[in-house]
């Protein structure tokens, strides 16, 4: 079983933490990579060296199978996975361990793809944002977390197990104004 929780780990268990500054620092379009055309962001630039692949795809686009993070500080901490392969196809995600420090990744996977994920030091996870019209009721995948080997650039989307989680969990506590309050009671 791959368990990825925040801090550090032991051998069957990693760390899904992407360390602070690591997103910015990480995703930043580097000098010279490959243009592309992006129907959301107009002309940007990659490195093809940070190209994550999806074998599998992800729920919903098994054919699109190539990614890269596009970081852009407007959404900070949050960051774009653009699809290489569908110009129109863009997720924001969140590392979810900024947000929900308890959250916990267990997983049981066939031996073959532990094999394939490589060493659990070396897997960080991602988490798929729902944009609300409202911004602030925005919701964040925590049931099928991105799972990317930071070294080979692999990733998978995993399906976890927990009745606890949801594809629609509130990425901002719900606020209660002041008016709300006042009607309660």
């Amino acid at each position: 079983m791959y368990q990825m929780m925040r801090g550090g780990g032991n051998q069957e268990q990693a760390t899904g933490r992407i360390p602070p500054g690591t997103v910015r620092t990480a995703l930043k379009q580097a000098r010279g990579g490959v243009e592309f055309v992006s129907e959301r962001f107009g002309k940007i630039t990659y490195n093809e060296s940070e190209v994550i692949r999806f074998p599998q795809g992800l729920v919903g686009f098994p054919d699109m199978t190539r990614y890269f993070m596009y970081a852009d500080e407007r959404v900070a901490p949050l960051a774009w996975l653009h699809s290489l392969d569908d110009a129109n196809l863009v997720f924001l995600v969140v590392d979810p361990f900024t947000f929900f420090p308890e959250y916990e990744v267990s997983v049981k996977l066939p031996a073959m793809l532990r094999r394939q994920m490589g060493d659990p030091q070396d897997l960080r996870v991602l988490a798929i944002v729902t944009i609300n019209a409202d911004f602030a009721r925005s919701t964040v995948n925590l049931l099928g977390p991105l799972v990317i080997n930071a070294r080979t650039r692999n990733g998978w989307q995993v399906i976890l197990e927990d009745e606890d989680l949801s594809t629609r969990h509130r990425l901002f506590p719900e606020v209660v104004s002041a008016d709300e309050t006042a009607h309660v009671g």
